[in-house]
């Protein structure tokens, strides 16, 4: 007995990879977007110092951050800053 949605597994994952995941490898490939994307994406896990919300520098140092880089303000949250 077959079953009506045999076959939409295969479907979906491929809806969502030539609509999604394959424009989107294309798009970084044009130029030095791939670059640019793992310069401000990537090497935030290596790096020492970064910015909080308030666009002050934070170093792993000196941090009170909430979660990992995040919160990471004397108030805590950014809504309940100045």
């Amino acid at each position: 007995m077959e079953e009506n949605n045999a076959g939409f597994g295969i479907a979906f994952v491929t809806i969502i990879f030539g609509a999604f995941i394959l424009p989107s490898i294309v798009l970084l490939s044009v130029g030095d977007t791939w670059d640019r994307f793992i310069d401000k994406y990537g090497s935030a896990v290596t790096t020492e110092c970064w910015e909080n919300s308030k666009h002050e520098k934070v170093c792993r140092s000196d941090r009170k951050c909430k979660f990992g880089r995040l919160f990471c303000i004397e108030e805590g949250f950014r809504w309940q800053a100045d």
